[in-house]
């Protein structure tokens, strides 16, 4: 194993593989960075280059466009609160935060550091357990993924704000939205009043634009244009040692739990993004600087959306099962290149699932200069005077918007949700966690419509298994420590 993985990065460090991933990262954070033109957009536009290139440029030239995406949407929801892409939208809390007292530098340098390491760490867990933990990514059954939506609902009292009883409903409001469209089961019409466009349910980008983005150009029209301090000057603050001393434990952490949740078909960057931010801020001391610009809440959700990609490509690689839009189009550019992905592909070539494996991690000491060589440039946004900074907003929401669906009512619907966040905000209500509650809403309710079709109506199902025993005793914690916190803190305070 370790000699076809050291074979791999023998190719991968060719002088034109590097230029080829290069390519590719670069290409994928200037898509990410472009509100609407997510990772899956992103190679959809670069699969057609592929044609007729070599087999060791063009995967992983793909790979590493879906490498850049992760990190580019978390550009745009740092400087100017609007997510580049859907599983940058838990950054924002902090990120943006962070650019207002004038730390944006900082901000995109945690984001950049612990996407790196996160995606080092995926890389050599992927090394060395694609068989394993893609056979046991095949044991998650409806009851389990169910368990797993429900597990980073648990944790919407981190996310709710101060007001605990207005997140909570606003949580309510986002699995209400995510009910909107044909059941998955019978097939019923619910909330369409007779719309048909909306069958297919509201779709993630302009519903997360509309929320963020578009909200917040609302907001700063109603206080009157009061600006972000931003890095005007263009200062860049380094993280120091204390700063390496919060993250590094986070940063590792969700990587860990961003590889094995991408390794779960259908999971994903932006619920593992929500996940690693929510558990973060619970397991974290002093944590009530969380959501009010801690480098923390940078951290966590940019290591667990960064870490998915190679997660992504296990299942991908070792049972040729595409888990995400990303890794379908990945697929499309094996199908290419003539490669059939799957376990006899590493009994008869390889060097090729090692090599991509190489390819991936050379990526992501690519993504390090890259992104580096961003920052400044980047914190040049800030220096836009900000009434041509929210048209710009506008109209790149806009186009990410029709670009998802190349549909005109995907336009509306973000006007229409950021009209409702700008609403919510005014009236303290927690975007985030309606957010939240929409993200994880059609996993949470598919598969338990799936369980209980396959249970015969019977709640067992839900606690049998080891798995799901494990689940079960996360959600209770999850829901009972923000609980047993205060009470201690409220002890030791008297």
């Amino acid at each position: 194993m370790l000699s076809d993985f050291f074979y791999g990065l023998t190719i991968a460090i060719a002088p034109d593989n590097i230029l080829s991933v290069l390519a590719g990262v670069v290409w994928g954070t200037i898509g990410g960075a472009i509100p609407g033109i997510n990772a899956s957009i992103a190679m959809a536009l670069m699969l057609p280059l592929t044609y007729g290139m070599d087999l060791n440029h063009a995967l992983p030239m793909l790979a590493a466009v879906y490498v850049g995406a992760e990190y580019g949407g978390s550009i745009p929801a740092i400087l100017i609160k609007t997510p580049g892409t859907s599983a940058a939208a838990a950054t924002v809390l902090d990120g943006y935060e962070l650019n207002k007292k004038g730390l944006g530098g900082k901000a995109l340098l945690t984001s950049l550091y612990s996407g790196v390491i996160a995606g080092v760490i995926s890389v050599i867990l992927m090394v060395i357990f694609s068989l394993p933990l893609a056979s046991f990514g095949l044991k998650f059954g409806p009851s389990q993924y169910a368990l797993m939506g429900l597990m980073g609902l648990s944790v919407v009292g981190s996310v709710a704000g101060a007001n605990a009883i207005k997140g909570f409903i606003s949580a309510l409001f986002g699995l209400w939205i995510a009910t909107i469209g044909l059941d998955p089961i019978t097939g019923t019409s619910r909330y369409m009043f007779g719309y048909y466009k909306l069958m297919e349910g509201l779709d993630i980008v302009p519903v997360i634009v509309g929320f963020f983005a578009i909200s917040e150009v609302f907001s700063q029209i109603y206080d009157g244009y009061q600006g972000v301090k931003g890095d005007h000057d263009f200062k860049i603050q380094h993280l120091n040692k204390q700063d390496w001393k919060q993250i590094l434990p986070i940063t590792a952490g969700s990587g860990v739990v961003g590889t094995f949740l991408g390794a779960l078909p259908g999971v994903g960057a932006t619920i593992s993004s929500w996940i690693c931010y929510s558990q973060a801020k619970q397991l974290c001391k002093n944590n009530e600087t969380f959501g009010h610009g801690d480098i923390r809440g940078v951290a966590a959700p940019e290591a667990g959306n960064n870490a998915v990609p190679a997660g992504a490509l296990i299942p991908l690689l070792a049972l040729g099962i595409p888990g995400s839009n990303s890794t379908a189009i990945l697929l499309a550019g094996f199908n290419l290149q003539g490669v059939a992905p799957g376990p006899m592909l590493f009994s008869t070539q390889p060097e090729i699932p090692y090599t991509m494996m190489a390819c991936m991690l050379v990526a992501q000491i690519v993504m390090l200069l890259v992104g580096l060589v961003l920052v400044r440039p980047s914190l040049a946004i800030t220096m836009v005077p900000q009434k041509y900074m929210t048209t710009a907003i506008l109209l790149f929401c806009f186009i990410g918007a029709y670009c998802e669906t190349n549909d005109p009512f995907s336009i509306f619907i973000a006007l229409v949700f950021g009209i409702i966040g700008f609403i919510m905000k005014i009236n303290d209500f927690s975007v985030a966690a309606a957010v939240l509650g929409y993200v994880l809403g059609v996993l949470v309710e598919n598969n338990i419509r799936r369980a209980m079709v396959l249970s015969g109506g019977s709640l067992k199902i839900f606690f049998t298994g080891g798995i799901n025993i494990v689940l079960m005793i996360i959600i209770i914690v999850s829901f009972l420590f923000p609980i047993i916190s205060a009470r201690l803190s409220a002890k030791k305070s008297k």
